[in-house]
């Protein structure tokens, strides 16, 4: 596959490696693993590697560029993630024209403040190529620009780290890659968010990381409240079980056939647009009250689970009768207080609208083996 980017630059892809030529010398700035630093190249190449890389990579790095026939001052980046999977974006404003190219695999990803990240398969490598000339300020402005946009693109996906199942900010081994295609006698000296390079590179990083998620992990947005809870440590099996704790077995039905039609009630409730919203809402509450962030409740009071917080069951209420009216609300009340499995350790609003959920199911179970025995 090729594509023209900007004049006289083209991108080639294969299956081992995303390689961007210029007829002419680019100025880069970049965090590469080969010929980083501020350099001068013609060539920046991203290449595939192994998810369980662990060679020198200097050695492997030119061994490769040796192989491809491309010059030994390649500005090289190195990803497990697929690089035919890659996103591009290109946009421009008046005379100013440039190209965001992205490779992105979320398997690892985390937040830079997380103390207890590992190295793992997975990287988010970003290119940025500008058509005007840049000072080395610039370009040290537009790697903050590029970083702060592949944030918000993360946030906008609700990537969550592998290791704290908080917001995500990147992955272990992210990499960039800044370049310069002319230098003449109009340079740019600024690349922040007041300056038109600036908001062309966070508009165009957004859009190609986002893209470049979605495409390679199949990330979407609107994916479903399973998978959501699945990214924050809970499992279905985890609700199955709490639900199974508190039940109250039935002649007609066995245990294991009761565990079968709550697994199937969950995942009905769980498609109900209503109750992923207000589960949502407490996820987001719960994040919002563990940073401190709820009016007039400091983050220990917060996780103190206070008396007069009732809100998360005013949540809970409405999550359990959407399930099955009156019926799940009491079977609500005997969950709050019970607690039973993984609702045990959940934070406020969390075990609330869980445990409305597994109760509403269990309430529709129990309408459901009565039904059966009566047919």
């Amino acid at each position: 596959m090729e594509q023209e980017l900007l004049d006289g630059v083209t991108l080639s892809i294969s299956r081992d490696a995303l390689a961007i030529t210029a007829k002419r010398e680019m100025k880069t700035f970049s965090s590469a693993a080969v010929n980083g630093g501020a350099q001068r190249s013609r060539t920046i190449l991203n290449l595939k590697v192994d998810k369980n890389f662990n060679e020198d990579v200097g050695v492997h790095f030119k061994s490769r560029i040796a192989s491809m026939g491309a010059a030994e001052d390649s500005v090289c980046l190195m990803t497990a993630a697929d690089v035919t999977k890659a996103a591009v974006a290109i946009d421009a404003a008046d005379s100013l024209r440039m190209a965001v190219v992205v490779t992105a695999g979320t398997s690892n990803a985390t937040n830079i403040a997380e103390s207890d990240a590992i190295h793992a398969a997975g990287t988010i490598n970003i290119i940025i190529l500008v058509n005007m000339g840049m000072t080395d300020a610039c370009m040290a402005n537009a790697i903050i620009a590029a970083t702060e946009a592949k944030c918000s693109a993360l946030a906008s996906l609700d990537v969550r780290s592998m290791f704290s199942k908080g917001a995500a900010t990147g992955t272990t081994s992210d990499a960039m890659v800044v370049a310069s295609l002319q230098e003449g006698s109009r340079l740019c000296l600024y690349s922040g968010a007041a300056t038109a390079l600036g908001q062309l590179i966070g508009k165009n990083v957004k859009r190609a990381v986002r893209a470049a998620i979605m495409s390679h992990d199949s990330l979407l947005p609107h994916r479903p409240l399973e998978a959501r809870l699945a990214e924050r440590g809970i499992s279905v099996e985890d609700l199955v079980s709490a639900a199974m704790v508190m039940y109250v077995p039935h002649p007609a039905v066995p245990q294991e056939d009761a565990r079968t039609i709550v697994r199937q009630l969950l995942d009905e409730a769980m498609d109900d647009v209503n109750i992923a919203s207000l589960i949502m809402a407490a996820i987001r509450l719960n994040e919002d009250g563990a940073s401190g962030l709820i009016p007039n409740m400091p983050e220990a009071t917060y996780n103190s689970d206070p008396v007069h917080l009732v809100a998360d069951e005013m949540i809970g209420t409405l999550i359990s009768m959407q399930i099955a009216g009156y019926y799940g609300l009491f079977e609500f009340y005997r969950f709050d207080r019970k607690k039973p499995g993984i609702l045990g350790v959940l934070p406020p609003f969390l075990d609330d609208a869980l445990g409305a959920l597994i109760a509403g199911v269990s309430s529709k179970m129990y309408s459901e083996v009565i039904k059966r025995h009566r047919e």
